[in-house]
């Protein structure tokens, strides 16, 4: 009998963990829960999770407020026991070796976690006194971190009088101190100005770029499809579907957008009135947008789009309906991601996902 596929991430996984508590596997998974559940009375809140994060990758998890996110973290990083299954980090057993593995993680949750009254620099030093850091490894540590953070002129002034771009800097600095190999990140760009945010994906992407392996959580899922290996979308405890940006694309049906502008020269009701005469001529669903004052046709990912153009354009001409410019898109992980969550079943036979209504493609025109 053959077993599930994440099962058998979880039997490699397990087979991987040494019998000598003290060593860390070589597993390729750096991140591994199985069948996680927490439960509060009767909410159950995370159900069942499995998640498998790779060495050196980048893995964004998404959803809603309430899906299980935080919840997760706070499992994966000891703050919270479980209430039943169990997972590994960089190999080791995360309930039974709770101790050993604090010293390959670090956390950057969604607050401000330094100390207002002290300065970047003693934030730091604390925090190697902590981990038990020798005198001269902690201080070579503290001022590479505080050079990449751009804090070096800033080290002995009080971390209360800086803004939350540079707080946040700090904190993510103290959580690399000890040099984890895992860094789990609860939102860390929550609150800051667009300028502050794009210096933190910097600093993920040189961290991801040195091996470092990142389990990210956030709301702006713009930040999810710049930076993430891959990512995975919760909701209600569940993992419903993973994959790299493009492999989610795909699980979606309707996954290139035609949009065409139309001029002011059509009213609305005519135009609706041409549209309702178009099923059966068209394999794609035709929506108007009177705000943008624009046709969009979603077509289905195997359609050849030069033969789709050529039937819209005669409709077009044929209706004497006139546009002045049109767009190709594919949807961003925004679209993907409304897709996903608002659809109450978990897809069709094939695994994929039927577009809502409620999801407008946006489109740059050229």
């Amino acid at each position: 009998m053959s077993l599930p596929a994440h099962q058998v991430d979880v039997v490699k996984n397990k087979m991987s963990v040494s019998k000598d508590a003290g060593t860390v596997s070589q597993s390729e998974f750096a991140i591994s829960a199985v069948n996680l559940c927490k439960t509060y009375g009767e909410a159950r809140v995370v159900d069942n999770l499995n998640l498998n994060v790779r060495a050196g990758e980048l893995y964004a998890l998404l959803g809603d407020n309430g899906a299980g996110k935080t919840t997760t973290i706070s499992m994966l990083t000891t703050l919270l026991k479980p209430s039943a299954g169990e997972f590994f980090i960089c190999g080791l057993n995360g309930i039974k070796q709770a101790e050993k593995i604090k010293g390959s993680f670090g956390i950057v949750s969604q607050d401000i976690a330094i100390y207002q009254e002290l300065t970047a620099f003693e934030n730091l030093w604390f925090i190697a006194q902590l981990h038990g850091i020798p005198r001269k490894q902690a201080l070579e540590r503290i001022e590479m971190l505080l050079e990449r953070s751009g804090l070096t002129d800033k080290a002995n002034q009080l971390a209360g009088t800086f803004s939350g771009g540079m707080q946040r800097k700090l904190t993510i600095a103290s959580a690399l101190l000890h040099e984890p190999k895992v860094l789990f990140m609860d939102e860390p760009t929550v609150g800051l100005d667009p300028a502050a945010r794009r210096q933190i994906w910097q600093t993920l992407k040189g961290l991801r770029n040195s091996g470092v392996t990142i389990l990210l959580t956030t709301h702006y899922l713009e930040e999810a499809e710049l930076l993430a290996d891959r990512i995975g979308i919760i909701r209600q405890g569940k993992i419903v579907v993973e994959g790299t940006i493009d492999e989610l694309r795909h699980k979606i049906q309707g996954i290139r957008s035609i949009a065409i502008r139309i001029t002011g020269d059509v009213a609305p009701d005519i135009l609706q009135n041409k549209i309702d005469k178009l099923p059966g001529r068209f394999s794609s669903q035709v929506k108007f947008d009177p705000l943008r004052n624009t046709l969009s046709f979603a077509q289905p990912k195997d359609s050849q789009l030069v033969k789709i153009l050529h039937e819209i354009l005669n409709w077009l001409e044929q209706e004497k309906i006139p546009f002045t410019r049109f767009a190709t898109s594919e949807p961003n992980l925004e679209e993907v991601f409304m897709a996903l969550t608002l659809e109450p079943h978990d897809g069709d036979e094939s695994g994929h996902f039927s577009i809502s209504d409620d999801v407008q493609f946006e489109h740059d025109y050229t």
